[in-house]
């Protein structure tokens, strides 16, 4: 149930890029509970954010909606049932049925369980990997026409650390630094680290699930690089963002010193 594009073409190299919310599809069985118009939907969801997956060799990017059943919640909040797990939307025109309910339950145990096998994989060639987890985010909430939301909330890129260990955080700086300040079509990009979202269900299991095996950072752009209110994509814009952050991760992983 849970649509998903899985592609390894390069195991030599010990990263993995995650785009878990770049889904939009729902299965047909939902849709008549739906409680919300597709341009609502998408807007809540994470356009796009397999396209930054695809700037490494080795990706998984779900096409499904978090609408759907949302892969960055634990299994208990993972479907949204009512408005308040849902950002106060009214998701659901009628409740769902029990079968449709442990039907998605069972998809996303299925789901976790080839994420393990995929995992597990890498690690026969590699004793540690570096997990990418890509999201986006709205910052014009006021409106289509209103002023964007305060900066100093809405940093350009925000890197979350608080589900990996700590000891890992001082890496996660360095990356922090290589990113912020660039130049993003004159002006300096600001990066920050855990404002906002810090991370979410994904990163907490694969560090409890593989300790001391794997790091995994919950990367959060900004949609600066698309029209949040009608989900027109700047081409520009977005190739420009994905080419900045891949040369400074590049950069960062051959200098990280917890890979071989």
């Amino acid at each position: 149930m849970i649509k998903t594009s899985y592609h390894f073409s390069d195991f030599t190299k010990p990263v993995l890029a995650l785009a878990i919310h770049n889904g939009h599809e729902i299965p047909e069985e939902m849709v008549p509970y739906s409680g919300i118009d597709a341009q609502l939907r998408l807007r809540e969801e994470d356009p796009h954010t397999g396209t930054f997956a695809r700037m490494l060799p080795n990706h998984v990017i779900v096409e499904t909606s978090r609408f759907a059943i949302d892969l960055n919640r634990p299994p208990h909040r993972a479907i949204y049932k009512k408005p308040e797990d849902a950002w106060g939307l009214p998701v659901r025109c009628k409740d769902l049925p029990d079968i449709l309910i442990e039907s998605l339950e069972n998809s996303y145990n299925e789901w976790y369980a080839t994420l393990r096998y995929e995992i597990d994989r890498m690690l026969s060639f590699h004793p540690f990997l570096v997990v990418f987890d890509l999201h986006s985010f709205n910052h014009r909430r006021g409106g289509p026409d209103a002023e964007p939301d305060a900066q100093i909330d809405n940093p350009d890129i925000i890197l979350g650390r608080n589900n990996m260990p700590e000891e890992y955080y001082p890496y996660i700086e360095n990356l922090r630094q290589k990113l912020d300040g660039l130049d993003y079509f004159g002006r300096e990009l600001d990066v920050r680290c855990d404002v906002k979202f810090p991370g979410g269900q994904l990163s907490r299991w694969l560090h409890s699930t593989y300790p001391g095996q794997l790091l995994c950072l919950a990367v959060e752009f900004k949609k600066i690089f698309m029209d949040e209110w009608s989900s027109k994509l700047n081409p520009v814009s977005i190739h420009y963002l994905r080419s900045v952050f891949t040369e400074a991760s590049e950069e960062w992983l051959k200098e990280l010193p917890l890979l071989p």
